[in-house]
C-alpha cells in the first residue's frame, strides 16, 4: 500500500455499521437531542439555526443519552411503551455468531435498540404485561401501525408509529417537555398524569421544520402517538367489532419524532482525515442512491467542496476525454 494513491470503499457495512440506528430526534416539540452530539452538531436543528431564529426560542438541544434526565417517569414509561408494544420485532441469538440481535423490519430493530440503550424497561416485561384489545397491522396506504391496550379501569391507550409527515398532522397536543424535567402529577386514581400542550400554529411549523430538517440529511424520520379512550369500543362501534384506523387516528398525542439511518462506524473520520493527510484520495462506490450516499461521503470526510457525485449510468456514458476531466475529482460514485 505504500504506492497508492487513491482507496475505494464501499459504503454499507464498510464505512457504515449496516444496522438502522437513532441518530436524532425531537421529544414533544421542543427538545432536540442527537446522538454524540459534539460530533454531529450538523445533526440539530436547534444548533443550526443558532440565535437567528427566535421564533423557535424554546427550542433547546442535547445529547441523546441526556434524554433520561430530560423526561419524568411517566414520560419514559409511555415513550418505551409506544415502541414496545406497538411492534413485532424480537431479540435473538445470532446463529453465526451467537451475539443478542433484534430482528425485524429495520425502523422497528432500531426503536428497540434505541430504547434499549437508553436502559429502558425490556421490551419483552412491557410487551408481555400489556393487556391488548386491538392490533393494527402496518400498512402502505396509510403508512402506520397501530395497537390499543387498556391502560386502567377506565382508560385505554392507542399507540400509533409511522411516516412522521402523516401522522403529525393527525395530531392536535404534543407531550410537554422543558430543559429540566417537569414534575409528574396524578389523575384521581393516582396514576402518573402525562402533562400535554396544543400544537400551535407555530408548532406545526416548528413540526414541519423539523421534519425537513432530518429529510434534507436522508434520515428515515417516523413520528410516534398516542390517544386514550375513556370507553371502549369507542362509542358508535358494536362490541366484538374492531374500531376503524381512521375513526381511531385523530386528535392524537405526538411523543415524539425519530430521525434514523445506518451511522458511520467509528473511526472511520480519522481514517479518512489520515489518508487525505498523507495525499491518499478515498473514494466511494456503492449502490445506494446518490442522496444517502452524499450524506454519509459528506459525514465522514470523503465528499468536500469542489467534489463530484455521480449515478452509474452517466459515468458509464463519459467518454474518454471527459473521464480524464472528471475522474480526479469524482469523490462519490452510484453503482
Amino acid at each position: 500500500m505504500a504506492n497508492s494513491t487513491v482507496v475505494c470503499t464501499d459504503k454499507t457495512g464498510t464505512l457504515t455499521q449496516n444496522a438502522m440506528t437513532v441518530v436524532a430526534g425531537s421529544v414533544g416539540v421542543h427538545g432536540k437531542f442527537v446522538r454524540q452530539i459534539d460530533e454531529n452538531v450538523e445533526r440539530s436543528p436547534v444548533e443550526k439555526a443558532g440565535a437567528s431564529d427566535k421564533k423557535f426560542r424554546d427550542d433547546f438541544a442535547y445529547d441523546m443519552k441526556e434524554l433520561n434526565s430530560v423526561l419524568n417517569p411517566a414520560q419514559k414509561e409511555l415513550f418505551n411503551a409506544a415502541i414496545a408494544i406497538n411492534s413485532t420485532a424480537f431479540e435473538d441469538h445470532d446463529h453465526a455468531t451467537g451475539e443478542l440481535k433484534f430482528v425485524g423490519s429495520k425502523t422497528e430493530t432500531a426503536l428497540l435498540r434505541f430504547a434499549k440503550e437508553l436502559n429502558w424497561p425490556d421490551y419483552r416485561r412491557t410487551r408481555e404485561s400489556a393487556d391488548t384489545v386491538q392490533m393494527i397491522p402496518f400498512s402502505s396506504e396509510r403508512k402506520a401501525m397501530g395497537v390499543v391496550v387498556k391502560v386502567g379501569p377506565d382508560r385505554w391507550r392507542l399507540y400509533v408509529k409511522g411516516a412522521s409527515e402523516i401522522l403529525t398532522k393527525l395530531c392536535t397536543r404534543h407531550i410537554a417537555v422543558g430543559r429540566e424535567s417537569t414534575r409528574d402529577s396524578m389523575d384521581k386514581y393516582g396514576r402518573d398524569e402525562i402533562e400535554t400542550a396544543m400544537i400551535t400554529e407555530l408548532d406545526e411549523k416548528n413540526i414541519q421544520r423539523t421534519i425537513i430538517f432530518y429529510a434534507n440529511q436522508m434520515l428515515r424520520t417516523i413520528a410516534l402517538c398516542y390517544r386514550d379512550f375513556e370507553k371502549w369500543p369507542p362509542a358508535g362501534i358494536d362490541p366484538g367489532e374492531e374500531a376503524p384506523y381512521s375513526d381511531l387516528a385523530q386528535d392524537m398525542v405526538l411523543i415524539g419524532i425519530t430521525g434514523i439511518e445506518d451511522p458511520l462506524r467509528p473511526g472511520v473520520r480519522d481514517a479518512v482525515a489520515q489518508c487525505l493527510k498523507a495525499g491518499v484520495a478515498v473514494k466511494m462506490c456503492t449502490g445506494d442512491n446518490v442522496l444517502t450516499a452524499r450524506s454519509i461521503a459528506t459525514q465522514c470526510g470523503i465528499y468536500t467542496a469542489g467534489g463530484i457525485i455521480m449515478e452509474g449510468p452517466a459515468f458509464r456514458r463519459l467518454n474518454e476525454r471527459e473521464l480524464q476531466e472528471i475522474v480526479p475529482r469524482l469523490q462519490v460514485r452510484e453503482l
